[in-house]
Protein backbone atom coordinates (compact mmCIF):
# COMPACT_ATOMS: atom_id res chain seq x y z
CA UNK A 1 0.00 0.00 0.00
CA UNK A 2 1.69 3.56 -0.76
CA UNK A 3 1.30 6.49 1.46
CA UNK A 4 1.46 9.85 1.76
CA UNK A 5 1.80 13.45 3.50
CA UNK A 6 0.14 16.17 3.38
CA UNK A 7 1.24 19.66 4.96
CA UNK A 8 -1.45 22.66 4.54
CA UNK A 9 -3.40 25.80 5.63
CA UNK A 10 -6.40 25.13 8.07
CA UNK A 11 -8.57 27.47 6.19
CA UNK A 12 -12.05 26.13 5.45
CA UNK A 13 -12.51 27.04 1.81
CA UNK A 14 -8.56 25.39 0.68
CA UNK A 15 -8.22 22.67 2.90
CA UNK A 16 -10.84 20.15 1.44
CA UNK A 17 -10.61 21.31 -2.11
CA UNK A 18 -6.73 20.48 -1.62
CA UNK A 19 -6.95 17.22 -0.14
CA UNK A 20 -9.03 16.10 -2.85
CA UNK A 21 -6.87 17.23 -5.42
CA UNK A 22 -3.93 15.52 -3.62
CA UNK A 23 -5.80 12.61 -3.69
CA UNK A 24 -6.49 13.05 -7.56
CA UNK A 25 -2.72 13.45 -8.08
CA UNK A 26 -1.45 10.39 -6.04
CA UNK A 27 -4.09 8.19 -6.25
CA UNK A 28 -4.37 7.84 -2.67
CA UNK A 29 -7.47 7.21 -0.75
CA UNK A 30 -8.54 9.60 2.50
CA UNK A 31 -7.12 7.20 4.65
CA UNK A 32 -3.69 6.34 3.37
CA UNK A 33 -2.37 9.68 4.33
CA UNK A 34 -1.19 11.73 7.39
CA UNK A 35 -2.07 15.93 7.21
CA UNK A 36 -0.87 18.26 8.63
CA UNK A 37 -2.59 21.94 9.11
CA UNK A 38 -1.84 25.56 10.23
CA UNK A 39 -2.53 28.95 8.79
CA UNK A 40 -0.39 29.73 5.90
CA UNK A 41 0.16 25.35 5.33
CA UNK A 42 3.63 24.55 4.35
CA UNK A 43 5.54 27.85 4.00
CA UNK A 44 4.49 28.93 7.48
CA UNK A 45 6.41 25.93 9.25
CA UNK A 46 10.12 27.05 9.63
CA UNK A 47 11.50 23.63 8.74
CA UNK A 48 10.22 19.66 8.42
CA UNK A 49 8.19 18.71 11.31
CA UNK A 50 7.69 15.87 13.96
CA UNK A 51 4.81 14.85 11.32
CA UNK A 52 6.17 15.01 8.29
CA UNK A 53 9.30 12.82 9.57
CA UNK A 54 6.98 10.34 11.12
CA UNK A 55 4.76 9.85 7.77
CA UNK A 56 8.75 9.65 5.94
CA UNK A 57 9.88 7.48 8.18
CA UNK A 58 6.64 5.48 7.74
CA UNK A 59 6.89 4.45 4.59
CA UNK A 60 5.22 8.03 2.79
CA UNK A 61 6.05 8.15 -1.09
CA UNK A 62 3.68 10.71 -2.03
CA UNK A 63 4.47 14.25 -0.25
CA UNK A 64 2.49 17.42 -0.60
CA UNK A 65 3.27 20.87 0.05
CA UNK A 66 0.15 23.54 -0.08
CA UNK A 67 -0.45 26.94 0.58
CA UNK A 68 -3.59 29.50 -0.66
CA UNK A 69 -3.75 32.83 -2.32
CA UNK A 70 -7.12 34.67 -1.96
CA UNK A 71 -6.49 36.00 1.45
CA UNK A 72 -4.65 33.87 3.41
CA UNK A 73 -4.43 34.75 7.32
CA UNK A 74 -1.35 33.11 7.69
CA UNK A 75 0.09 35.53 5.14
CA UNK A 76 -1.82 38.68 6.01
CA UNK A 77 -1.74 41.37 4.01
CA UNK A 78 0.89 39.08 1.37
CA UNK A 79 -0.38 39.11 -2.17
CA UNK A 80 -0.92 35.68 -4.48
CA UNK A 81 2.55 35.71 -5.84
CA UNK A 82 4.16 36.04 -2.65
CA UNK A 83 2.75 33.39 -0.88
CA UNK A 84 3.21 31.45 -4.17
CA UNK A 85 7.08 32.27 -4.13
CA UNK A 86 6.86 31.20 -0.23
CA UNK A 87 4.96 27.77 -1.04
CA UNK A 88 8.02 27.31 -3.69
CA UNK A 89 10.64 27.68 -2.13
CA UNK A 90 8.83 25.71 0.57
CA UNK A 91 8.67 22.56 -1.36
CA UNK A 92 11.78 22.54 -3.10
CA UNK A 93 13.60 22.53 -0.10
CA UNK A 94 11.41 20.15 1.85
CA UNK A 95 12.21 17.76 -1.35
CA UNK A 96 15.77 17.80 -0.50
CA UNK A 97 15.21 16.34 2.61
CA UNK A 98 12.80 13.50 1.32
CA UNK A 99 14.49 12.88 -1.24
CA UNK A 100 13.02 9.28 -1.78
CA UNK A 101 9.69 10.63 -2.05
CA UNK A 102 7.57 12.29 -4.94
CA UNK A 103 6.80 15.62 -4.01
CA UNK A 104 3.89 17.63 -5.01
CA UNK A 105 3.11 22.06 -4.75
CA UNK A 106 -0.23 22.35 -4.56
CA UNK A 107 -1.94 25.89 -4.52
CA UNK A 108 -5.57 27.25 -4.10
CA UNK A 109 -6.52 30.00 -5.87
CA UNK A 110 -9.94 31.71 -7.23
CA UNK A 111 -12.15 28.12 -5.61
CA UNK A 112 -9.70 26.13 -8.00
CA UNK A 113 -6.10 23.81 -6.01
CA UNK A 114 -3.35 23.51 -9.00
CA UNK A 115 -0.98 20.98 -8.57
CA UNK A 116 2.74 20.84 -10.05
CA UNK A 117 4.79 17.59 -9.15
CA UNK A 118 8.42 19.23 -7.92
CA UNK A 119 11.09 18.15 -10.03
Amino acid sequence: MELGYLQLCADRRFHRRTMEAFEAATGLGPDEYWIEARPGGAPAYPGTTNAGRLAYREGALHMGWAAHGDRCLGFSGESNDEIRRKLHRAARARAEEFARAIHYELFGEGGDVTVVRVA
